[in-house]
C-alpha cells in the first residue's frame, strides 16, 4: 500500500505533466488553425497572388505562437512544481494563444486599414503580457528548481518584455493611421536580442549582489 506522502508526489508529478501536455495541445491547436484560412479562392486556376495577405499573416502568426511555444518550454524546465495560482495564469495565457487564429483572419481578410491592424497588435500584445505574468507567477522561488537563482528570473522577466513591446508600438502606430505598422513586427528579433543582452546583464548584477549578501 501506497503511503500518503508518495502518493501525493505522484499525483503532483502527474498533474504538472498533465499542466505541460495541454499547453502543448493548444499551441499545436492554434498553429494548426492558421492554416484552414489558406484556400485558393478559385479552385478552377492556381493563383497565388489574392493569397498573398493570409500566407503573411499565417507567417508572422506561426513564427510568434512557435516563438511562445520555445519560451513556454524553457520557462518550464526551470519549474519543479505548480499550484492553483500557476494552473490559473497559465491557462490565461493559453486562452491567448488559442484566440489568436481569429484576429490573424482578420488582419488578412479585411480592408486594409488602421482597424484591423490595431487589432490584431493589441491581440499580440495581450499575449505577450499574458506571458510575462505567466513568467512571474512560474518564477517564484517556492516553484523553481534547486539552483535557480533571482538573477535568472529578472533576465527571463526581462527578455518577456520585449514582445509587448514590440506589440503595444505597433498597435499604437496602426492606430494613428501609420501605413505599414504591420511592418513593425520586424522590430521582433532585435528587440528579443537587445532584451536578452539587458537581462543577462541585470542577472549578472542581481546575482552578485545576493552572493554578496549571503556571505555578509
Amino acid at each position: 500500500m501506497r503511503s500518503p506522502s508518495s502518493a501525493s508526489g505522484e499525483g503532483r508529478k502527474l498533474g504538472f505533466e498533465r499542466l505541460i501536455f495541454f499547453s502543448d495541445a493548444v499551441f499545436a491547436i492554434a498553429i494548426t488553425l492558421l492554416v484552414l484560412d489558406l484556400r485558393l479562392p478559385n479552385a478552377d486556376a492556381f493563383d497565388l497572388a489574392p493569397l498573398v495577405p493570409k500566407l503573411l499573416g499565417f507567417g508572422i502568426s506561426f513564427y510568434v505562437i512557435g516563438q511562445y511555444w520555445m519560451a513556454h518550454h524553457r520557462l518550464f524546465e526551470a519549474v519543479d512544481g505548480y499550484d492553483g495560482m500557476l494552473l490559473a495564469a497559465n491557462l490565461w495565457f493559453l486562452a491567448s494563444i488559442a484566440f489568436l487564429p481569429f484576429p490573424t483572419s482578420v488582419v488578412t481578410e479585411a480592408r486594409p486599414n488602421s482597424a484591423p491592424v490595431t487589432f490584431y497588435a493589441a491581440s499580440m500584445m495581450v499575449v505577450g503580457l499574458a506571458m510575462l505574468a505567466l513568467v512571474l507567477i512560474a518564477r517564484r522561488p517556492a516553484l523553481l528548481r534547486p539552483g535557480t537563482t533571482r538573477g535568472g528570473t529578472v533576465r527571463v522577466a526581462a527578455g518577456a518584455c520585449a514582445s509587448p513591446l514590440v506589440f503595444a508600438v505597433t498597435a499604437i502606430a496602426a492606430a494613428v493611421g501609420l501605413r505599414g505598422a504591420l511592418w513593425l513586427f520586424l522590430l521582433l528579433t532585435p528587440a528579443g536580442w537587445a532584451a536578452e543582452r539587458i537581462g543577462r546583464a541585470l542577472e549578472r548584477r542581481v546575482d552578485a549582489a545576493d552572493a554578496l549578501e549571503a556571505a555578509s
